[in-house]
């Protein structure tokens, strides 16, 4: 999977997870349990998720377009310039 692939993964991730996690407290709102157990330890649960995945898209983003800019490889984390090869696989 590209880089580009799994930053949109991370990124829709990230963006489900706030989006559960806001529903899910004004649910506990709703109904008084905001301040019970199982609600913090859940919520804590989901908001690590959603910033560890939101980290990681903005990661891959950085790296996505720091590539453009100097012509390097996004899949290449050794930041070397990417190999100009023709079809039969010399390099060009």
């Amino acid at each position: 999977m590209s880089d580009k692939a799994r930053m949109i993964l991370y990124a829709l991730t990230a963006a489900a997870c706030a989006a559960w996690e806001a529903q899910s407290v004004r649910d506990y709102i709703a109904d008084g349990t905001l301040t019970s157990a199982p609600s913090i330890i859940f919520l804590v649960c989901v908001g690590v998720a959603t910033v560890y995945c939101a980290i990681n898209a903005f990661i891959l983003w950085q790296r996505n377009r720091r590539s453009r800019h100097d012509g390097t490889d996004a899949n290449d984390v050794s930041g070397a310039p990417a190999d100009k090869t023709s079809e039969d696989g010399s390099a060009a």
